[in-house]
């Protein structure tokens, strides 16, 4: 069965002019993300807050140059590590991308960010991506196999977390970085946050946006970031969901999924490596399996006992327990086998009952999503994107919603300013 990779095989050589702009052009330069291109494409330009912009326009680089120098980077002595929860292939995806010829050895890259921060929960990635059909490509990053990035998934449940603060800021700046139509997208939690972006930033900005690509995220808490606020941007969303998902399943959307198909079982067709492509499509689906409706129902069970205020507590005790049980990235859960399971289960413990036994059924679930006999390190790529289900049915909309939602994307903008001034510091 044919993936992305294959994609570039078939289609690499066709500019944007005779196959335009499609799903899985997205998929890849959202899958890109997850690289960590820092001293190979440019960092983005600072704010200048007087001149309300950038100080000066973006350093780019081409796609093929980029290419080489992550390689260079990377040999032998230096291989690629994005541990068990970002497929090995993604690397091959670069260099495979640079061979391509017209579609996407010339893009160029500007704008490389990335931000890990333990202290405030965050980690984050993002790039900008001009194409050679006139538009550019915001792509953001999903979540990395740290435990920081774990925890602020889970803390999507209860705040507007760091990270998509981050994603408006570099929006904003991007768009001030360019003058073409807008593409914004990525991956798990990478999806997450082109929505939340495109949301809420400037009317200008978000009237330039083509299109905002959503592939098997999660959606939105009503109590913290209500629907309506993704209403102007409805008609531009596209939602892919694999048929097993848990992530994409998670908090409310504004439009409903596409269910696609993964040559990959259960929790793994997560990775987006292994959705199945046919020419400039991925191959559709049916309807997610009673396998995954099982998982997210008891997250559900789990999370409808507890308030927003609730759930930080749950969180905050969850986390307690795994940094002190020695688990500092995911792949921890499950390096040792059995032992490293009955670690991750056994710091459920200082859960009250209901919730440990929520959380344990959640957990067995996800081992029950995988192949039988699969190796137990394949269950990681869910089990920690999959804890974002910190969240309830969507509630009935905001009272006085247009004002209530203007004080919103207000708040935001303020925030985001600040994230500026703090890292132009």
């Amino acid at each position: 069965m044919a993936n992305m990779l294959d994609y570039l095989d078939w289609y690499g050589d066709l500019g944007f002019d005779v196959i335009p702009f499609n799903e899985v052009d997205n998929l890849v330069l959202a899958q890109l993300a997850y690289l960590d291109l820092t001293g190979v494409v440019p960092a983005p330009p600072a704010w200048d807050a007087a001149a309300g912009g950038p100080e000066h326009a973006p350093e780019r680089i081409a796609l093929a140059d980029a290419a080489h120098l992550f390689s260079k980077a990377h040999d032998a002595t230096n291989p690629v590590d994005l541990g068990a929860l970002i497929s090995p292939q993604t690397a091959e995806l670069l260099y495979r991308a640079a061979r391509s010829g017209k579609r996407f050895s010339t893009v160029k890259l500007s704008c490389c960010s990335r931000i890990y921060d333990a202290e405030r929960h965050e980690q984050f990635g993002a790039f900008l991506a001009e194409l050679p059909d006139g538009t550019s490509y915001v792509s953001y990053e999903g979540t990395d196999g740290t435990l920081v990035g774990w925890l602020e998934d889970c803390e999507i449940s209860y705040r507007v977390v760091p990270a998509q603060e981050d994603a408006l800021a570099f929006l904003e700046l991007a768009a001030a970085c360019t003058k073409r139509p807008l593409r914004v997208g990525g991956h798990s939690k990478g999806g997450n946050l082109a929505a939340f972006a495109a949301a809420t930033c400037d009317d200008a900005v978000r009237d330039r946006i083509v299109e905002v690509w959503c592939n098997d995220s999660p959606g939105f808490e009503e109590r913290v970031v209500p629907l309506e606020l993704l209403h102007t941007i409805a008609d531009r969303v596209r939602l892919f969901t694999p048929e097993y998902s848990v992530v994409g399943a998670l908090f409310g959307h504004v439009v409903p999924p596409t269910v696609i198909t993964s040559s990959d079982t259960g929790v793994m067709q997560h990775s987006a490596m292994g959705w199945q492509v046919m020419r400039g499509s991925f191959v559709r689906g049916t309807q997610l399996p009673m396998g995954s409706q099982q998982v997210n129902e008891a997250f559900n069970r789990l999370i409808l006992t507890h308030d927003l205020a609730g759930r930080k507590k749950l969180l905050d005790n969850l986390y307690r327990e795994l940094t002190a049980a020695g688990i500092d990235k995911v792949d921890d859960m499950f390096a040792n086998g059995a032992q490293g399971i009955a670690k991750m289960l056994g710091s459920v413990n200082s859960l009250d009952d209901e919730d440990r036994k929520s959380m344990t059924d959640f957990l067995t679930g996800i081992l029950a999503g995988t192949v039988q006999g699969a190796m137990v390190d394949a269950v990681a790529p869910v089990a920690k994107q999959a804890a974002v289900a910190m969240g309830e049915a969507a509630q009935s909309a905001r009272a006085n919603a247009a004002k209530a939602i203007e004080e919103f994307r207000t708040q935001q903008h303020e925030r985001a300013a600040r994230r500026r001034a703090e890292r132009n510091q």
